[in-house]
């Protein structure tokens, strides 16, 4: 029995959080079994993922994995299936999520062929809808495909699993089954290890509308890492030079959404969204066209119960005709069937002695052929096996040509009879020769990421061997150079040698302390760094405008497009006055036009300027000073009083 059959039963009638009960197994994805099970609580079906073993001792992978399905549960929306609850028991690390009944749309896919164009959009108009509202929410799928996306018996459209991709990524290369079922749909910036983000997402939806309207994928491959490759460097096929019922305007929202550049994508799921709508509008105020998933789904089982009744009485009737014939046939012989089978015997009869008599002969001249040793031929040339098999009599024939590292081509690597063996002269020995070893092309590596270097040498099984060098003409993070160069024939397994650009040669960072902040800003640009921060402070040392203080210290290393802070004096800090408050009422007639200045440490200011009303005059004295009264008197202000103070 298969281990994980007997995992599974086992789990069988099992409660998790002694509130749901594993009721039975309904599939397997890349990173978990799920079953179909019941909410005792709640008293609902729901739906149970639980991890594979060989994830459940990866404390990195179940952090992450917890920390996704969080995020994921704060999303509530109708088109996405719900995360109900997440857990632990024992080994078992587990999330609990709304159970949809219904298909995925792989299943409408591979059932069908093809979608119709409105379909297809009324199916891509609800996934959009998901993401955006998932977007809106930080949340990024990172793994739409049709095995994602369910379609439920109501006809509504349900996409499973979001966020949790995320928690798989560091995982999809080990595990295999995840990354051959998603690389298909991956968009270029994945299949690079960028970061995925609300384009990504969109790029991915493309893929699925691709496959909708024409019944295949843009890419197909021998690995997932060739498959990958694609997506990073190969053009897609139009969809309608596939399938040319698709319409143009749909074409065009595909190709969109398939561009290899981020910035030539739509920006996000809304603007898709819109051009979607705004199609499947025209189409049904044009030819009323109203698309009713429901019964297109319940007809499926319709048409599967007819096809199977129907292939059930084709066989019951091919079985009756043949019947009916035999006994047709017996009944049509009648009386003359003894005496056709007289002559059909003594036909027989005569044949066989015929062959006896002529046969022996043969035969006899067959057993005094001569025998002779079969010589070793392994190692040798085809000219030297040839000419050691005429020697004694012996023909050959090339059985298999394969590939083999240490034969040198067109030498025998085995032979059939082996060498020693006593045979009749004229057999033909069987031989395997040898195409030498298995070359492969080497690519060009150059300017390319050392990600993207991996991929390739990895999809030919080339090893691969990294160094770093500083350079002035590569950016960092770039193949600067290769051993051996493309167009190089290697081995399989053999290795490429590569150097990684670790940018341009690291600096000194000059002492800027006392500089003017326009000098160290011409010496920042002129030697490409990046001004980023600028803070101002008091300094009895250095007047305002100078470099006081900077990051990093004088002396780091330091390269082109590095972030340099800088803390520039106010100059220094003025001193803090002593304040009084005064009130003062000045000894003049009413409504004569008087000035009142204070002159202290803060300097000369005018506190009161107007007609004097009898009103008293209230002032700050900071530190020590003196208040000068004064009155107009021939348009011009003359002192007539001085208070000093304190």
């Amino acid at each position: 029995m298969n281990p994980d059959e007997g995992l599974v039963r086992v789990l069988i009638g099992k409660k998790l959080g002694n509130r749901y009960e594993i009721q039975e197994g309904i599939g397997e994805g890349g990173m978990a079994r799920v079953y179909r099970g019941h909410d005792l609580k709640l008293n609902r079906a729901v739906a149970i993922k639980i991890l594979y073993e060989h994830f459940a001792h990866d404390t990195e992978f179940i952090r992450r994995f917890q920390q996704e399905a969080k995020a994921a549960a704060k999303l509530s929306h109708p088109a996405i299936v719900n995360v109900y609850d997440e857990g632990q028991e024992e080994d078992i690390y587990y999330i609990v999520m709304e159970y949809v009944d219904g298909y995925t749309l792989k299943d409408v896919i591979l059932r069908d062929g093809r979608l119709k164009p409105e379909e297809a959009v009324h199916i891509a108009q609800q996934i959009c809808d998901a993401l955006v509202h998932a977007h809106r929410h930080n949340v990024i799928h990172r793994d739409i495909k049709p095995q994602n996306i369910m379609l439920t018996q109501e006809g509504r459209i349900k996409v499973a699993d979001f966020g949790i991709a995320r928690a798989a990524t560091d995982s999809t290369i080990t595990h295999g089954k995840s990354l051959m079922g998603s690389v298909y749909y991956s968009s270029p910036e994945q299949a690079r290890g960028s970061i995925a983000d609300q384009k990504s997402d969109v790029y991915s939806l493309g893929v699925v509308m691709y496959e909708m309207l024409t019944g295949t994928l843009p890419f197909f491959g021998e690995s997932p890492i060739s498959v990958a490759l694609k997506h990073l460097q190969e053009d897609i096929t139009p969809p309608r030079q596939i399938e040319p019922a698709v319409p143009s305007e749909l074409e065009m929202i595909i190709l969109r959404t398939m561009r290899k550049e981020r910035s030539m994508r739509y920006q996000n799921a809304a603007e898709l969204l819109q051009d979607l709508e705004e199609w499947l509008n025209a189409q049904n105020k044009n030819n009323h066209v109203k698309n009713d998933l429901k019964n297109r789904l319940l007809s499926y089982e319709q048409i599967d119960q007819a096809r199977r009744a129907q292939d059930l009485q084709a066989n019951k009737a091919d079985d009756s005709h043949y019947e009916e014939e035999e006994e047709d046939e017996d009944e049509e012989d009648g009386d003359s069937f003894p005496v056709k089978k007289a002559i059909l015997y003594g036909s027989l009869l005569a044949a066989l002695f015929f062959v006896v008599w002529f046969g022996y002969g043969f035969i006899a001249g067959l057993l005094q052929v001569p025998e002779v040793t079969v010589p070793d031929l392994q190692g040798l040339s085809l000219a030297q096996a040839e000419e050691k098999l005429q020697e004694v009599g012996l023909d050959f024939v090339i059985e298999n040509e394969v590939h083999n590292e240490d034969i040198p081509v067109d030498h025998v690597i085995s032979q059939n009879p082996l060498a020693g063996r006593s045979v009749k002269q004229e057999r033909a020995v069987e031989l395997v020769i040898s195409l030498g070893p298995d070359l492969v092309e080497v690519p060009s590596l150059l300017g390319r990421t050392e990600r993207e270097a991996r991929l390739l040498l990895s999809d030919l099984q080339l090893d691969i061997e990294r160094s770093e060098e500083y350079s002035d003409d590569v950016a960092a993070g770039l193949v600067m150079r290769q051993d051996p160069g493309d167009g190089f024939r290697l081995a399989r397994n053999e290795t490429v040698q590569i150097v990684v650009s670790s940018g341009q040669q690291p600096f000194s960072l000059r002492n800027f302390h006392g500089w003017d902040e326009k000098d160290a800003r011409e010496w920042l640009s002129l030697y490409e760094l990046v001004l980023r921060n600028i803070d101002e402070e008091h300094s009895d040392e250095l007047g305002e405008g100078k470099i006081i203080s900077q990051h990093p210290e004088a002396g780091t290393m330091v390269q082109e497009g590095d972030p340099v802070d800088l803390v520039i004096s106010l100059g220094s800090e003025p001193p803090e006055y002593e304040v009084h408050p005064l009130t003062i009422v000045p000894e003049v007639e009413l409504f004569q036009y008087i000035r009142v200045d204070v002159d202290d440490e803060e300097g000369r200011r005018t506190i009161f300027e107007g007609e004097f009303k009898g009103e008293s005059i209230s002032m700050e004295i900071y530190g020590s000073g003196q208040v000068i009264l004064m009155e107009l008197r021939n348009d011009d202000f003359v002192t007539i009083d001085t208070f000093t103070y304190p």
